[in-house]
């Protein structure tokens, strides 16, 4: 039985300094068609990267609810730090009036809601702590996933996870191309007791930038069922804006069509993580009877 967890990263809630940078692209390129759809979106106040209410109408008439993994990044602006720019421009508070609303009702509707680690969390156990705790207020309850920005990760990564209340992660993949980091296609836990991994399969713009997507989603599938693991699908909320990322909502739903015509169980990574729990428990329980 395929297994599948729908997944969406929110870098981004609102479009900032994009509008600057994508039409100096547009200038270069000598695409003014795009230019003026910049500048009208601009002038119209629309929201390009607010699609809650999109992707949840589209995931509820298909039938699957997916995992929502808000970032609480805190790196400040330094005019003397470029390569920081693209984290700390144009970030969103969680404590927002209006997002609180929205993530009050993915939570009231099925979805969940899980942490995005911010950029330097990934070795930093008081961050990781403070975000996870000021999501949790707006969420109203524990939060037991999380997955970290930009994949981030180090040797010390999982055991801080763990330590702050963690349950289960979802970062151990690529950022490049699509498949499993050293053919690990199976959820696992790092250490007795640990946080369940349950490995990143499919991001967006990996899988939009492959070559023959169609067998290389086959294979990924089949590797999936073999080894009874779970299929993980990373769609940024922002790509369903199809004037930016032309294709990636098509493809998301193409693939989701794909993986419903082979019969696949969908559920959010929580409900698998606690399906796994139980599994761990039963397994306990049957050795500790035996001896």
């Amino acid at each position: 039985m395929l297994r599948v967890a729908l997944t969406h990263d929110v870098d981004r809630v609102s479009k900032s300094y994009q509008y600057l940078t994508r039409s100096i692209r547009s200038i270069r390129k000598c695409d003014f068609g795009s230019l003026l759809l910049e500048l009208k979106s601009l002038k119209e106040h629309k929201k390009p990267y607010w699609n809650f209410e999109d992707i949840m109408e589209t995931e509820e008439k298909l039938g699957v609810r997916s995992t929502f993994f808000f970032l609480i990044e805190s790196i400040p602006f330094k005019l003397c730090s470029p390569s920081e720019w693209k984290l700390s421009l144009g970030r969103y508070n969680i404590d927002n009036k209006r997002l609180g609303e929205v993530i009050t009702n993915l939570k009231e509707q099925g979805w969940e809601i899980g942490l995005h680690g911010s950029y330097r969390s990934y070795n930093n156990a008081d961050l990781l702590r403070k975000e996870k705790m000021q999501l949790e207020r707006v969420v109203g309850h524990n939060v037991i996933g999380i997955r970290q920005h930009y994949l981030n990760w180090g040797d010390d990564t999982w055991g801080f996870q763990k330590a702050v209340g963690f349950r289960y992660d979802s970062t151990l993949g690529f950022t490049n191309k699509i498949g499993y980091y050293k053919d690990l296609s199976s959820p696992f836990q790092h250490v007795d007791g640990g946080v369940i991994e349950f490995p990143l399969a499919i991001m967006d713009s990996c899988y939009m930038e492959t070559k023959d997507r169609i067998n290389e989603l086959n294979r990924i599938v089949e590797q999936t069922d073999r080894s009874n693991g779970v299929l993980v699908l990373n769609w940024h909320s922002n790509s369903w804006n199809d004037f930016e990322f032309p294709g990636y909502k098509k493809n998301y739903l193409q693939i989701i069509q794909r993986l419903l015509d082979k019969n696949a169980v969908f559920k959010t990574l929580g409900e698998f993580c606690r399906d796994y729990e139980n599994i761990d428990l039963q397994s306990k329980a049957v050795k500790k009877q035996s001896q």
